[in-house]
């Protein structure tokens, strides 16, 4: 027959019968063993140093949660009450949006490149050949829901009981999160409606935040207060227990229920979304290794405008600086969901504020605006890092930072004028404004990380010491902006301090080699 006829059917006589995902994966693990170059001894020393860290760690954050515990339940003020009130509010919609935005930027189910190409193209079931990565997903989400639920309902005082399940019912609830994830991927509809759904969890989230902000005084009828809540939170507990109970069974039986079945449809996943999310897996890790913080946000901006795939273009305005300001104005108004999550971060200070600790306002502020205008300088990181592209703008790198460093700098005061009623006086509020555009200009600019020089042995093997300095770029001006208000200086040096940062950090011309 030749190819002329018609299309190429694969008809299994021809070629023997199709493996099993299960005996595919046997034999690719005997494979690997016989190649291999270490012995058992060689591995499980790395994998003991790995255990024994995370042990240490463990215990060590045990240990601190235990005592913020013992001190939170005997908070005895209204603010402590409300916050207990409050918290599954804010909590639970949070961490259920950020974990469909986490998993549906990555996948949630990923293969690497060679699997999608050697593997997922056979008549092999496609389903099966992904089913292990997909338990990693979901036993990973559950893990962390586990853990996010304990340490937060922990850091608030509640009963060790209270924690257990409520850290079980969080981990069912994000394992639901995970399924709804893996049925979002299978269509470009289902992952808009999800990313939509994943907003109005948010928006959830910032309404009992901005409630809590907003209280008129925090310090009035503490004592009354405390007492109704004690005696309310008795009788649930006395009145109510065996419903919680019911309600975490009901809810962990619902998510294995939903995983069992996510797991029967793997066999829907289109090969280029499970490739892209192995892709995207690949980047951050090269990212993480060299501790570019900058990095992974660019990864994750690239997979966004590879999906977005092309935008209406609009002719630009002026010459040379008012061009690039122009067209910077225009890139960041393209990604709007970056400015809706940078406003909601508003929330952060008032929250502080209303909590009624007003000395850690100004750092709450400063953390939460770094957040916020840190993306919208992916442009100035692009032209930092590309020398040609640098030289194709015709301006010195000094000149081309300032200019494109307007409209973020522009939006910081912006931001900070917002958050400025929760901050208190003017000063402070500009000690919060050059650090976080001197803060976050400088970790844009900043040079990639630097891998000469001797280098430094660690657990973890021989690192270059440049990668020490990679992470703290940025966050090392934010902190010494916000040193005088933290040590209580006067005015003069709360504004004196900022303005000589950002009159340096404009002024040096950033390394580009």
């Amino acid at each position: 027959m030749s190819a002329a006829d018609g299309p190429v059917e694969f008809d299994p006589a021809d070629f023997g019968t199709v493996p099993s995902s299960r005996a595919l994966r046997r034999w690719m693990r005997s494979t690997r063993r016989r190649h291999a170059d270490r012995s058992f001894w060689e591995i499980f020393e790395d994998v003991y140093l790995v255990l024994f860290t995370l042990a240490m760690a463990g215990a060590s954050g045990g240990n601190v949660v235990r005592h913020l515990n013992s001190s939170a339940a005997g908070c005895t003020s209204s603010a402590c009450g409300e916050l207990a009130a409050a918290l599954p509010w804010i909590a639970v919609p949070l961490l259920l949006a950020t974990t469909l935005r986490v998993l549906l930027a990555v996948g949630p189910v990923s293969a690497s490149r060679a699997t999608g190409f050697w593997l997922l193209a056979t008549p092999v079931d496609r389903g099966a050949l992904l089913r292990p990565t997909y338990r990693v997903v979901v036993g990973v989400v559950a893990a962390i829901g586990v853990l996010a639920g304990a340490v937060t309902w922990a850091l608030v005082g509640a009963a060790w009981g209270d924690v257990l399940a409520v850290a079980l019912l969080i981990g069912a609830l994000l394992v639901c999160a995970a399924v709804a994830a893996v049925w979002a991927q299978q269509s470009k509809r289902r992952s808009r409606w999800a990313l939509r759904a994943s907003d109005v969890l948010l928006a959830v989230a910032i309404l009992p935040a901005l409630a809590l902000a907003l209280r008129p005084d925090p310090t009035s009828s503490v004592q009354t207060a405390n007492v109704i809540i004690a005696e309310y939170d008795s009788r649930a507990v006395e009145d109510r227990s065996y419903l919680v109970v019911l309600g975490v069974a009901a809810a962990v039986l619902l998510g294995a229920v939903l995983a069992v079945f996510a797991a029967r449809t793997l066999d829907r996943l289109s090969r280029v979304s499970v490739i892209a999310g192995g892709e995207l897996l690949a980047g951050l890790a090269g990212a993480a290794s060299s501790l570019d913080i900058s990095m992974l946000g660019d990864v994750i901006a690239g997979r966004h405008w590879r999906l977005k795939g092309r935008v209406r273009s609009h002719r630009g305005r002026g010459a040379n600086g008012v061009a690039i300001v122009h067209r910077e104005f225009r890139r960041i108004l393209r990604w709007p969901r970056r400015l809706a999550v940078a406003f909601a971060l508003l929330v952060v200070p008032y929250a502080v504020h209303g909590l009624g600790v007003a000395v850690l306002v100004p750092v709450a502020a400063a953390i939460a605006g770094f957040i916020a205008v840190r993306p919208l300088l992916d442009g100035l990181r692009t032209a930092c890092r590309s020398t040609g592209l640098a030289r194709a703008m015709g301006m010195e790198v000094r000149d081309l930072r300032i200019v494109m460093a307007v409209v973020p700098a522009l939006f910081t005061a912006l931001w900070v004028l917002l958050a400025a009623p929760a901050i208190g006086s003017p000063a402070p509020s500009f000690a919060v404004a050059a650090g976080i555009i001197s803060g976050t200009v400088r970790q844009a600019s900043a040079r990639p990380p630097s891998y000469a020089g001797p280098l430094l042995t660690s657990p973890m093997g021989a690192i270059p010491p440049g990668l020490f300095s990679q992470p703290a770029r940025g966050l090392d001006l934010l902190i010494l902006c916000l040193a005088p208000v933290l040590l209580n200086l006067g005015t003069l040096w709360v504004v004196a301090i900022p303005t000589a940062v950002l009159a340096v950090m404009f002024a040096v011309r950033p390394k580009t080699d």
